[in-house]
């Protein structure tokens, strides 16, 4: 389900020629521009499906990327789960993709929003295992 946030007028019918491919999605108009946190809001309270999973623009996925967060989400339905996403850079608009360790949210003390390396203590065999977070990116959740 895609939740539209006042898009441009010359994109709305372009967007919807284009979605109709897509049989699981439905386009939301909304009549103000509602922001952020209530327009996944509005999105999560009329979706129909069990998980909902919520991305931004800028974020990217690779193969099999879902798998393992259902499985967290199967084995405690209490979970919350956030992946390590590859991105797409604001300046360029290339790929960039995730460092290979297991990371973690935090800010610092000018919050900006940085991604540290679990200490060794707290890392897990299985680098999907759950582990107690810092902070969870609201992009992600």
């Amino acid at each position: 389900m895609e939740v539209d946030k006042l898009l441009a007028e010359h994109l709305k019918e372009k967007l919807e020629e284009y979605m109709v491919r897509f049989a699981k999605v439905r386009i939301v108009r909304t009549k103000k521009r509602e922001g952020l946190i209530r327009t996944r809001l509005l999105g999560a309270s009329l979706a129909r499906g069990e998980v909902l999973t919520f991305l931004d623009s800028h974020c990217e996925v690779n193969v099999n990327w879902l798998p393992p967060l259902l499985n967290q989400i199967a084995l405690n339905h209490k979970t919350i789960v956030c992946p390590m996403i590859d991105v797409i850079d604001h300046n360029h608009f290339g790929y960039e993709a995730q460092a290979g360790d297991a990371m973690r949210g935090a800010f610092d003390w000018e919050m900006y929003y940085k991604r540290i390396p679990i200490p060794p203590e707290l890392q897990r065999a299985d680098p999907s295992d759950p582990f107690e977070p810092i902070s969870l990116h609201l992009a992600l959740v």
